[in-house]
């Protein structure tokens, strides 16, 4: 408003400076053709500045705003302020955008914003992996068309307006493996549809495996619960038993109490193996060489002189690590070639170190069999728990079908692994590789922790 004021105070001005030089000069006549060429001059600067404004809001360009006299003058930088707030706002939105779609790609759910018409107006990446799309080619198509799903396609076409949702399975990007999805649908606005994908594959999977597990250890305790429950309930009904036979129903109920014991004390060592996640404050220097030996010793006292063992171990043998934890690796995987090896059987046990780098080692405590063997196809779950190969001969033995799956973990914790070979008929090799640690000055097997 100032910059209007003075702009009409200034053509005032001029006009009665005008009129005053005219009245002066020549009287009335003079002053009108004074006044004439004064409108026609400013009827000039009016298109000559018009013409200027229409040019450069053809083509409104920061560094391009024009130059004025007067009034224009104030139009033309009012015109580039806007035009700077413009390019701040639009900066400010770009980066906003930028950012929303960052957002959108970071996070692990998949969005779609599907049209009245079904059509797909923006995805994200998670979204087009999710449901086997592509983000550039699958933009405004059909999401019905696109995802050949009966189920699928009659939770798109609902028409309740509320939140809905369903769980189904899809092929991960053609692998062949099941991905199961949870799908949301819920209104984004009154011309579109927001569909929200999440991945459980991994929680179906837990549930599916705590399910088991709960199954299995039911299963496990049901039968020792059952043969003692039985043998109590025939010494109840039959005090007179003979007392040869009453012993025999003790042992037995014994030997089923030990095995629930083993259970539990299995059970309880494999949570803790799978719930701990930092070790690194409970390592300490552990010698595999007087572990092995270890090992080995209480092996032959469960062989009873049953099997021939061949023993060969290397000296001086370190890694940093967690003994009982190492000792449970190592005994499960000889107490089971002692379980399931027949009589006069052989179970060769080794201990070495091998070369994996100019500067790093790795030890290997291997135990092999001449027992029946393992098929192919048994080999990836054996450290699955509770998998049995022969689940009857497991039980016979002793075995609590948890001792593979500890070794393992235990391995694992330690940055190492469990490496099986079978050959049916002729026997099987069980290796636990482990990076190995610089034998310090001074260290021997005797400092080994208890």
């Amino acid at each position: 408003m100032p910059e209007l004021r003075r702009h009409l105070y200034l053509i005032l001005i001029t006009l009665i400076v005008v009129v005053m030089l005219s009245l002066l000069t020549g009287g009335v006549q003079s002053v009108v053709i004074s006044l004439c060429i004064l409108f026609f001059l400013w009827l000039v600067g009016y298109w000559y500045h018009l013409i200027k404004l229409v040019r450069w809001l053809e083509r409104p360009k920061l560094r391009n705003v024009p130059q004025g006299i007067g009034i224009w003058n104030t139009i033309f930088n009012t015109l580039m302020l806007q035009a700077k707030s413009r390019k701040k706002r639009k900066q400010k939105l770009g980066v906003a955008l930028l950012r929303f779609n960052r957002i959108a790609e970071t996070i692990p759910e998949g969005v779609l914003i599907l049209g009245l018409d079904g059509r797909i107006q923006w995805l994200n990446h998670m979204a087009a992996i999710h449901l086997n799309l592509d983000t550039e080619r699958d933009i405004d198509g059909n999401l019905a068309e696109l995802i050949a799903k009966t189920d699928f396609q009659q939770f798109l076409h609902e028409q309740d307006t509320e939140f809905a949702n369903i769980k189904l399975t899809f092929d991960a990007n053609g692998s062949g493996l099941p991905r199961i999805l949870n799908i949301i649908r819920t209104p984004f606005d009154e011309q579109a549809t927001l569909i929200i994908t999440q991945d459980i594959t991994a929680a179906e999977q837990l549930n599916a495996t705590r399910t088991a597990f709960v199954a299995n250890v039911s299963h496990e305790l049901r039968t020792p619960l059952t043969v003692i429950n039985g043998f109590l309930e025939t010494l109840t009904d039959m005090p007179e038993l003979p007392q040869e036979q009453r012993q025999s129903f003790i042992e037995l109920m014994s030997k089923e109490g030990a095995r629930m014991r083993n259970l539990l004390a299995d059970l309880l060592t494999l949570s803790r193996l799978e719930s701990q996640t930092d070790i690194s404050s409970r390592r300490q220097p552990v010698c595999l060489t007087a572990l092995a030996e270890q090992v080995v010793h209480e092996a032959m006292l469960l062989s009873a002189e049953k099997h021939s063992f061949i023993s060969e171990l290397a000296s001086d043998i370190w890694v940093n690590g967690i003994q009982q934890d190492l000792y449970n690796a190592f005994s499960n995987l000889l107490f089971n070639a002692v379980r399931y090896t027949p009589p006069q059987g052989t179970i060769s046990i080794r201990l070495w170190s091998q070369d994996v780098a100019p500067d790093a080692k790795q030890a290997i405590f291997q135990v092999s069999d001449t027992g029946g063997g393992i098929a192919a196809e048994h080999i990836p779950h054996l450290t699955e728990r509770f998998y049995r190969v022969d689940s009857g001969r497991s039980r016979q033995s002793g075995g609590t079908g948890l001792g593979l799956a500890i070794a393992k973990h235990a391995l694992a914790e330690h940055g190492g692994k469990l490496e099986i070979e079978s050959v049916v008929g002729k026997g099987s090799t069980f290796s636990a590789v482990l990076p190995q640690m610089e034998i310090s000055k001074g260290l021997d097997s005797s400092d080994t922790p208890a």
